[in-house]
């Protein structure tokens, strides 16, 4: 058998575009990868420090996003808060004891930002929990949830409050909290 230059060639051609095209794959797998994985550990409740429930309160500052995966907006938080969660109504879904005692002792917020980056559940999921519309600014917010781990500025609800009225809205989207974090002493 005789191997000549243009066979030669054409094999080293072909193991060329095999590499780039392994090289392109591995580089926009890592792409997406890189995409996902941040915004799972964002916006998942794995993401906040669910060892304690932090209640707020203020008025929406931004318009936002109302929309998909979730919806996000600004608050600017109440210059004074109450020790702990004020007397409000909790919504049925979170009224077994277990969590509704959790929601009432939840801590004021202390920390060092005078506004917070709030992001609830996509639309679908807050219309069916009671808020079929993008929150107004300048609107009353008031809620009970977790700070982010690694962004102490992000706030996630579990339950939260609007309008004059506080009318409440579920963001645990389902029957209990999704972590029964210890009672404060």
């Amino acid at each position: 058998m005789k191997i000549t230059i243009v066979d030669t060639l054409g094999v080293i051609r072909g193991l060329r575009q095999l590499a780039t095209s392994g090289i392109a794959a591995l580089t926009a797998l890592g792409a997406v990868l890189g995409l996902v994985s941040p915004a799972a550990a964002h916006h998942g409740w794995p993401g906040f420090e669910t060892d304690r429930l932090i209640y707020i309160s203020g008025t929406v500052s931004s318009e936002g996003v109302w929309g998909n995966p979730h919806s996000q907006f600004n608050v600017t938080l109440d210059s004074s808060l109450p020790a702990d969660t004020p007397d409000l109504r909790i919504p049925e879904e979170l009224q077994d004891p277990e969590d509704s005692s959790r929601v009432n002792a939840a801590r004021s917020y202390k920390g060092r930002h005078k506004e917070l980056e709030i992001i609830i559940a996509p639309p679908a999921w807050s219309g069916r929990w009671g808020l079929g519309r993008a929150l107004k600014v300048g609107e009353r917010f008031q809620a009970v949830g977790y700070i982010n781990r690694t962004d102490d500025g992000l706030f996630r609800p579990v339950v939260f409050w609007y309008g004059d009225d506080s009318i409440p809205v579920n963001q645990a989207l389902g029957k209990t909290l999704p972590v029964r974090a210890p009672l404060p002493k």
